[in-house]
């Protein structure tokens, strides 16, 4: 996973390590927004936007393979997650709930767009392991950055959706294996496999693509 994350750090000129995420030293506060912005402040939705933009239009163009449709959807997930706001639950991550909104959101427009059909989410079958992925996966250096770019979203389009949902999440919102699967509505279990098939499916594609012996 390590080897992924790094790729996808190196290409988009961030660090992955910062997710949009609740913690203890920002909980209370951002609470506080919350509540602001379910009561129609729009300066406080404001501030969530500016918080949660950059990671919602990234999870969205790796989750459809393309840049511009990303951007579109994650401003009909902050349109929709504001016309929402007020039914959100007051023990709910603000966080999770945002990222279910934005899944939702690009599983509409890959169904309206027949691009790809979305499969049940089904627990998935014991006994598939985690392996270390291949040194092959990791950006040298700026020079490789742009034809890896491109090579990273053919491969995440090869990714079964389910497997894809679940390596994103972790990837792009920072989000635990529990975390995972609070926001999709699955099992842990389910989670783990996902991830687990959704890292080999992209390091074969990849190899593949770079010409690589497995």
């Amino acid at each position: 996973m390590g080897e992924i994350k790094r790729m996808f750090s190196a290409i988009h000129g961030g660090s992955l390590d910062e997710p949009a995420r609740e913690n203890d030293a920002s909980g209370a506060l951002l609470v506080q927004v919350v509540e602001q912005a379910r009561g129609g402040d729009s300066q406080a939705f404001s501030a969530l936007f500016q918080q949660y933009n950059s990671q919602i239009c990234m999870y969205l163009a790796r989750l459809v393979g393309n840049d511009e449709v990303g951007r579109d959807l994650a401003q009909e997930t902050f349109l929709r997650a504001w016309q929402s706001l007020p039914s959100i639950r007051h023990d709910e991550r603000f966080s999770s709930w945002l990222f279910r909104i934005a899944t939702n959101t690009a599983r509409s427009h890959l169904r309206h767009a027949k691009r790809i059909r979305w499969l049940p989410w089904q627990d998935q079958p014991d006994g598939i392991q985690s392996a270390e992925l291949d040194r092959h996966l990791r950006v040298e250096g700026p020079e490789t950055q742009a034809g890896d770019a491109e090579i990273v979203q053919k491969c995440l389009a090869r990714v079964s959706p389910q497997c894809r949902v679940c390596l994103l999440l972790q990837l792009v919102a920072g989000f635990s294996q529990r975390e995972v699967a609070e926001t999709l509505g699955i099992s842990e279990k389910s989670v783990s496999a996902n991830v687990s098939r959704g890292r080999e499916q992209f390091r074969r594609e990849y190899h593949r693509l770079k010409g690589v012996t497995a």
